[in-house]
């Protein structure tokens, strides 16, 4: 071959060679950019999807609250002492009225007759609405481990002449043993035990300390349970302290295990011989369902059941 041919094959071969590192090139600055925009993409749909979450939220609790202070009106209330949720201590005697109140005979036995619990004062009485939950309570804890083994051996102090400076004076505490074939024995919450401590809130129960349940209504507890999911264990104290930072116009909004939906908040004691409370209405002036207690200090606590008129089965399934 001439030199001539060895210099066209050279060339040729060479030029080949450039074209082909330049299509690979472009191939991989392709694949790149084609790469860099799906993350764009991805990361775009990521940002839209919390966007719209947040978004979707805030119109929820937007709804919520037209529904609450679009129609409303004012109750007015004349004592702070008054109410479930009410701070019984020595700085704080309790000064309001029991209301309703029966012996707790009754309520020992099932609707067939058979015993629940025992008590060591059989006619000591308390709160109606109290002991109906009190004997619910009963019958389902029989019903899931077949015990009737508790014993109730303390509710309202009867002598008028003491003073009011312990939360049992306000009607609807119970305190707790166990009576096992006539040896008594400290209740403790554990092993079938347990059932109560964790179940007592669909009652309207919480527990104060190992063997006192205490009933602040079915509202109250369902908004404990609510702050113990977002932020730990709650009790009756916290409740009592956090509630404080929502208004009417800004409320707590909760949902219990039952579906019904809620609207918690405080209004400061007044000035006045009475407080008006804020409580909301539907278009037609019918009232929700509104529980209202003073904390025996200086405000009240207010519960509102946004749930309408829907019936709802208040017990689920014990857990």
């Amino acid at each position: 071959m001439s030199d001539l041919n060895r210099i066209k094959v050279y060339k040729y071969k060479n030029i080949a060679a450039a074209l082909a590192v330049m299509l690979l090139a472009l191939v991989a600055l392709s694949t790149s950019c084609g790469n860099s925009a799906s993350g764009k993409k991805a990361n775009s749909n990521k940002s839209d999807t919390a966007e719209s979450s947040v978004v979707a939220e805030d119109n929820k609790d937007s709804v919520r609250s037209s529904r609450l202070t679009k129609n409303y009106k004012y109750k007015e209330m004349k004592n702070v002492g008054e109410g479930l949720l009410v701070q019984v201590d020595n700085a704080h005697p309790f000064n309001g009225t029991v209301g309703e109140t029966e012996p707790l005979y009754s309520y020992l036995f099932g609707k067939d007759g058979s015993m629940l619990m025992a008590a060591a004062y059989p006619n000591d009485e308390a709160r109606t609405e109290m002991l109906i939950q009190l004997n619910n309570l009963a019958v389902d804890f029989k019903g899931y481990c077949g015990l009737d083994t508790l014993m109730i051996t303390s509710l309202m102090p009867d002598d008028e002449s003491s003073a009011k400076t312990d939360e049992t004076c306000i009607g609807s505490c119970a305190d707790l043993m166990l009576n096992l074939n006539g040896e008594y024995k400290e209740f403790t919450g554990t092993e079938d035990y347990a059932w109560i401590p964790n179940n007592c809130y669909k009652y309207g129960f919480v527990m104060r300390g190992t063997d006192r349940l205490r009933y602040i209504g079915k509202e109250a507890a369902a908004c404990i349970r609510d702050m113990g999911k977002a932020d730990g264990p709650a009790d009756l104290d916290t409740m009592l302290a956090d509630i404080k930072d929502y208004t009417f116009e800004k409320p707590l909004y909760f949902t219990a295990d039952n579906g019904l939906e809620y609207a918690g908040y405080f209004v400061p004691l007044g000035d006045g011989a009475t407080t008006s409370i804020p409580v909301p209405t539907r278009a037609d002036e019918s009232e929700y369902k509104t529980f209202i207690s003073g904390n025996n200090v200086d405000g009240y606590i207010v519960f509102a059941d946004l749930s309408g008129e829907v019936e709802h089965n208040q017990d689920k399934d014990a857990e």
